[in-house]
Order: C-alpha cells, then sequence, then structure tokens
C-alpha cells in the first residue's frame, strides 16, 4: 500500500509539472502569435511572467519580456489582459520611445557626468499611448501629452562607496535636465555599481522588470533617487536622498 500511493503521488507532480509546462508553452506562444500578427515582425522571449489563474484582476495575467529580432534595446513586456481572458495587451511604442529618448539626451548627459564608466537608460512610463501612436516621435507625442513619466536611470561604476559630495551637483543637473521637457514626472535614479559588475541588462531592462537598486546589494554600493516632487534646488539637497547598502 505504501509502495502503491508513493507511486500515486510520483504521478501526480509529474502531471502536474507537465501541466505547468506545457501552460507556460500554450500561454507563452499565444502571446507571440499575438505580437507577430500586430507588427508583422518576429519577437524574441527573455522571461516569462507567470500570472494567476485565479485571481488575475488582483495579481495579473500571464506576461512576458520581449525584444524584436535584432533589437534587444526595444525590450518591452506583453501578456494577457487581466481583465478580459483572450485579449492581449504591449508596450513595444514605449520602448521604440525609450530608446529615441536616451539616444537624443546621450550628449548632454555625458557632458553632465564626470564618470565615463557608466550606463544610462531614459524610459517613458505612459497609459494613454497605443500602437496607433508608433509612426509618431516621442517629441511629438509630449507636445500634447505632459501626464507621463520620465525615468532617467544611471549606473555609475565605482571601486567604493560613493563620496556623495562628489556626485550631487552633477545628479541635480540630470534631473534639471530631464525636467525640462515640461512632463509632469520626473525621476532621476543613480546606483553606484562594483565597477566589476556587468550592469548593462539591469539598466536595459530596468523599466519592464521594476527591480529595485536595493535588490542588487553586494554589486550595488548605494543609490541616490530624486524627482520633481522634491523641489530640490541644491546640490547639497540631493544627499538626504541618497541610500547606502550593506551585504
Amino acid at each position: 500500500m505504501k509502495r502503491g500511493t508513493i507511486f500515486i503521488v510520483i504521478v501526480l507532480m509529474l502531471l502536474i509539472g507537465m501541466t505547468g509546462c506545457m501552460s507556460e508553452s500554450s500561454s507563452q506562444e499565444a502571446i507571440l502569435t499575438y505580437l507577430e500578427e500586430k507588427y508583422d515582425e518576429k519577437f524574441e522571449v527573455e522571461a516569462f511572467k507567470e500570472g494567476s489563474d485565479t485571481f488575475k484582476q488582483m495579481y495579473g495575467a500571464d506576461k512576458i519580456i520581449v525584444h524584436p529580432e535584432g533589437k534587444p534595446e526595444h525590450v518591452f513586456l506583453a501578456g494577457e489582459d487581466r481583465d478580459h481572458e483572450g485579449e492581449y495587451y504591449d508596450n513595444y511604442v514605449l520602448s521604440i520611445w525609450s530608446d529615441e529618448l536616451t539616444r537624443h539626451y546621450e550628449k548632454e548627459i555625458n557632458n553632465i557626468l564626470l564618470e565615463r564608466n557608466y550606463e544610462v537608460r531614459l524610459n517613458i512610463l505612459d497609459e494613454k499611448s497605443d500602437s496607433s501612436d508608433m509612426d509618431k516621435s516621442i517629441f511629438d507625442y509630449l507636445k500634447d501629452n505632459k501626464d507621463v513619466w520620465l525615468i532617467l536611470n544611471v549606473a555609475i561604476k565605482t571601486s567604493e562607496g560613493p563620496n556623495i559630495n562628489q556626485y550631487n551637483k552633477q545628479i541635480l543637473n540630470l534631473l534639471k535636465l530631464i525636467e525640462g521637457t515640461g512632463v509632469k514626472d520626473v525621476t532621476v535614479s543613480v546606483g553606484f555599481v562594483n565597477e566589476s559588475t556587468k550592469i548593462v541588462d539591469y539598466i536595459r531592462t530596468s523599466a519592464v522588470n521594476n527591480i529595485q537598486w536595493s535588490n542588487l546589494v553586494g554589486d550595488v554600493y548605494g543609490a541616490v533617487t530624486v524627482d520633481t516632487l522634491h523641489n530640490i534646488h541644491k546640490p547639497e539637497h540631493v544627499n538626504q536622498y541618497y541610500e547606502g547598502f550593506e551585504e
């Protein structure tokens, strides 16, 4: 009886595992099919994030992190609508605009940052845009849509924890630069990263993964996050927003 019970349990576990794999595979394929039919492009999946079948409205449904083939800089989220089963969403247009913003401000950011060993990405978060805006430049879109959130993520590589006084003026100038767009919400988030850490993919996917600097303890010495609401006018005011991380 014991052997029979153990055998049944093992079979059930295997069946559950196979069902889960099949569910993930079919869900991922459905989202990819939606994207390929909508945009007439091929996409590469970077990660699958399982949702909740029972509590979709609360926890969300299945989604994937994806980018067009050959364009990893256009990374975005796509998934099943939590309120309408069998319907899908994506924020492809935001990834295109984020890349456009990053390239547009690259020279000015480079002029502000005294450090030369850094990675940077400027992301836009917006709930009103959709695929009908694909052919617009981000700057054309922003002329009539100021109610968006721009987030500048910067990873500065260093050999030790920073003296924030050496960076506060640069961070304030970055904030002023992005505030110059005139949008409603602006955030500048700067992480001071161990120089041996590979941080490129973290910065590239920061908007879709929503992983905080504090999750990278051991690789990040600390971080400064400032935004429009902080109403910062002097470099020394930046210092109070620095948070150091301990292993």
